[in-house]
């Protein structure tokens, strides 16, 4: 297999692996999921206080952040796929997204599942996540891109207004 198909196949099950990831923490009970949370807050806590100040980090704080990194996560895999199969064009990003909006509403329903109550406003947070890993991801891949080819097109155009 030539290293390209060995990158699709590998983007492919970190894919599956993300989603049962994600999925795996909305089918948690909710005394469980919060114990999770708990114990992910005391690792992250030091961290957090430097951005939003000492006594402000709480489990709900903890709780969006997870929610937001997980999909954000999966952006990133999503249009690491994309790049990985074709370049990405604008239908390619819309399925990324569309796909990701899609993970978003299922992990939500499946917390119907576990008694948990599923929210709009965290379908909405995850598919900001989706959103930003596949902007970050498209940037970041744009600058290789042009470092490759030996010009970024915003110092290109720097060059032309001096001169």
């Amino acid at each position: 297999m030539n290293p390209r198909k060995i990158r699709i196949v590998s983007m492919a099950v970190l894919l599956l692996l993300t989603l049962a990831f994600i999925f795996s923490n909305s089918l948690l009970p909710v005394a469980q999921s919060q114990e999770k949370s708990l114990g992910v807050m005391e690792i992250v806590k030091p961290v957090l206080e430097f951005f939003v100040g000492e006594g402000a980090v709480t489990d709900h704080l903890v709780r969006k952040l997870a929610h937001f990194t997980e999909f954000l996560i999966l952006g990133i895999i999503l249009t690491l796929l994309c790049v990985q199969r074709r370049r990405p064009r604008l239908q390619n990003v819309l399925i990324c997204l569309s796909f990701g909006l899609a993970a978003a509403v299922i992990d939500e329903s499946l917390q119907m599942l576990t008694d948990r109550a599923p929210m709009v406003t965290d379908v909405l947070l995850d598919f900001s996540g989706v959103f930003s890993g596949v902007l970050i991801t498209l940037i970041l891949y744009q600058l290789f891109s042009a470092c490759k080819k030996g010009s970024l097109p915003f110092v290109e155009k720097l060059k032309k207004r001096k001169g």
